[in-house]
């Protein structure tokens, strides 16, 4: 049985944000309007192509097929802020109350900790 490991979508939007990384939001805007070309939807303008925009066209073309927790880490990582909480508390009602910073990274195992003899592992903030 064969599985997807990446769309050609999700090609396009790893594509769109690098242009906005670069300060090329004209390309970016393309790529991202391949996608709503095909999806029929209103194109987009360069000057609303974001990175903001990006997190909500991943959210629409992703959806159920995306880590959104990677995503949103791999962005907050990169902007040197805490996306992940700020997002999660915008959008989710129920449950945003209950994630704090330190959601941003992952616990570190024990066990890795332990197996390393050479090198003194300081367990992530807050766990």
């Amino acid at each position: 049985m064969e599985f997807y490991k990446i769309r050609l979508a999700e090609t396009y939007l790893l594509r769109a944000e690098a242009y906005i990384r670069k300060g090329d939001r004209p390309k970016a805007a393309d790529d991202l309007n391949v996608l709503r070309s095909r999806a029929k939807a209103k194109p987009v303008t360069a000057d609303r192509a974001t990175l903001d925009y990006i997190l909500d066209e991943r959210v629409r073309e992703l959806i159920m097929e995306e880590p959104r927790r990677r995503t949103l880490i791999r962005f907050g990582f990169l902007a040197n802020s805490p996306l992940l909480v700020e997002r999660v508390k915008k959008y989710n009602t129920k449950t945003g109350s209950n994630i704090v910073e330190k959601h941003e990274l992952f616990p570190i195992p024990q066990k890795f900790i332990d197996a390393n003899l050479d090198a003194k592992i300081e367990q992530n903030p807050g766990y």
